[in-house]
C-alpha cells in the first residue's frame, strides 16, 4: 500500500478517515504549487502578481510532506505486524512499473506530436529513462523507493520504541533532515567546512522521518486548534516572508525556503494533518464521501496533472487569463476536474489500476 492508494485502518478494518482528507488536501496542493509555478518564473520578481502567485504557493507548500505522513501512517500502524515479501513483490513493483511507464508517457508524447517517432528517438528515450531524467514532479516516486526499502527498519521501530525515544528520533530527524539541510541551501554553513557539512541528511532520505511524523501523530488526541493554526501561518510565512526576502535581494527566485522538508512546509504539514485528523473525527458525511473518492484517485491525479496543465495551457488556459489571485485557484480546479476524470477511465482497465494508477 502507498499514499495513494485505499486507507483501510489496519486495526479496525474502516478507513482512517483522517488520511482520506489528508490525501484530498496534499493532492489538491500538489496542482496548486505546478499551477503557481508559471507566475513564479515568469513574473516580475516582487510584482504584485508575483506576490499573488506567491502566496497560494506557500500555501501550498504542506503536500509532500502530508504525502509521507499518510505513508507512515498506512504503514507502522499495522497491528498484524508488516510483510517485507509484500512490499518487495507488490508496493515496490508498482511504483517501479508506475514510474517508467509515465516517464516514458511524458518523453513520448511531445515528440510524438512535435515530431517524428524514430528509432534514434525511442533510443534516447530509453536511455534518458535508463539514466533517471524523468519529468521533474515523478521525484516524488524515487523518494518512495526509498520509504519502501527502509520499512522494515522503519516499522520495527515504530512497533518498540517508547514515547520518549520517538520524541528523540523526531528532534534528530528536525535537525538533520530539516534545519541544517535548509541552512545548508541557504549558504549558512559557509563558515564551517570538512566531514560537518556532511551532517545534514539529503533530501531523498530525510524524507523518511515524515513517516515517523505522520504515525506519531495520528496516534494522540489532534492537536490543540489554536496550535495547529500557529503551525499552519508560521509555516505559510516562512514560506511566503523568506522567499519575497531571499528573491528580491537575488534578483530571482530563490525557492530554498518553499523545499517539501525546510521548516516552512513541514510546520504547514503538521498543522493541518492534525486539522485533518480532528474533520475525520467528526464524520461530515457527504465531506467525508468526497474525500474518500478524490483520495482514491490521488496518485493517478498526481501522474497526470501536469498533462492536464499542458492541455489547458494549449487551448489558451493559463494563468495571464486572468490576476494570479484568480486564475490559480481557477486553473487548479479545472485540472483537478480533468485529472480526476482521466482517473475515472483509467480505473475500468484491470491492469492499469493495479499497475500504473
Amino acid at each position: 500500500m502507498q499514499p495513494f492508494e485505499k486507507t483501510p485502518d489496519a486495526v479496525t478494518g474502516r478507513r482512517i478517515s483522517a488520511v482520506d482528507y489528508a490525501k484530498t488536501f496534499a493532492i489538491l496542493c500538489v496542482v496548486v504549487i505546478h499551477v503557481s509555478s508559471e507566475v513564479l518564473l515568469g513574473r516580475q520578481i516582487g510584482s504584485a502578481a508575483w506576490l499573488e502567485g506567491l502566496f497560494w504557493s506557500s500555501l501550498a507548500r504542506g503536500a509532500v510532506p502530508m504525502f509521507l505522513m499518510c505513508s507512515g501512517v498506512l504503514f507502522m500502524d499495522r497491528s498484524g505486524g508488516l510483510s517485507v515479501r509484500h512490499i518487495w513483490n507488490r508496493n515496490i513493483p508498482h511504483i517501479l512499473i508506475a514510474l517508467f511507464v509515465w516517464a516514458a508517457v511524458y518523453k513520448v508524447i511531445p515528440r510524438f506530436l512535435h515530431e517524428k517517432l524514430t528509432a534514434e528517438a525511442l533510443h534516447t528515450i530509453l536511455l534518458e529513462l535508463l539514466r533517471g531524467q524523468h519529468e521533474g514532479h515523478l521525484y516524488f516516486l524515487h523518494i518512495m523507493l526509498l520509504v519502501y526499502a527502509a520499512l522494515p527498519i522503519t516499522y520495527t521501530f515504530a512497533a518498540h520504541a517508547d514515547e520518549k525515544t520517538e520524541r528523540y528520533a523526531l528532534s534528530f530527524w528536525i535537525l538533520y533532515g530539516v534545519l541544517l539541510p535548509t541552512l545548508k541551501s541557504l549558504g549558512l554553513l559557509q563558515a564551517f567546512s570538512g566531514i560537518f557539512l556532511q551532517w545534514p541528511l539529503t533530501l531523498a532520505w530525510g524524507a523518511i522521518g515524515c513517516t515517523w511524523l505522520g504515525h506519531f501523530l495520528i496516534k494522540r488526541k489532534p492537536l490543540p486548534v489554536h496550535l495547529t493554526a500557529a503551525m499552519i501561518l508560521a509555516g505559510f510565512l516562512i514560506c511566503f516572508a523568506g522567499t519575497w526576502f531571499q528573491s528580491v535581494r537575488a534578483g530571482k527566485l530563490s525557492a530554498q525556503l518553499l523545499e517539501g522538508l525546510s521548516p516552512g512546509p513541514c510546520l504547514i504539514a503538521a498543522g493541518a494533518f492534525s486539522l485533518c485528523m480532528r474533520v475525520g473525527k467528526k464524520g461530515y458525511g457527504k465531506l467525508a464521501r468526497m474525500a474518500k473518492a478524490l483520495s482514491g484517485g490521488s496518485f493517478c491525479v498526481y501522474l497526470v496533472h501536469l498533462l492536464v496543465l499542458r492541455v489547458l495551457a494549449h487551448v489558451g488556459f493559463s494563468t495571464s487569463c486572468f490576476r494570479p489571485a484568480v486564475s490559480v485557484p481557477f486553473l487548479t480546479l479545472l485540472c483537478l476536474l480533468g485529472s480526476y476524470c482521466i482517473y475515472l477511465i483509467l480505473k475500468r482497465i484491470p491492469w492499469v489500476k493495479r499497475w500504473l494508477i
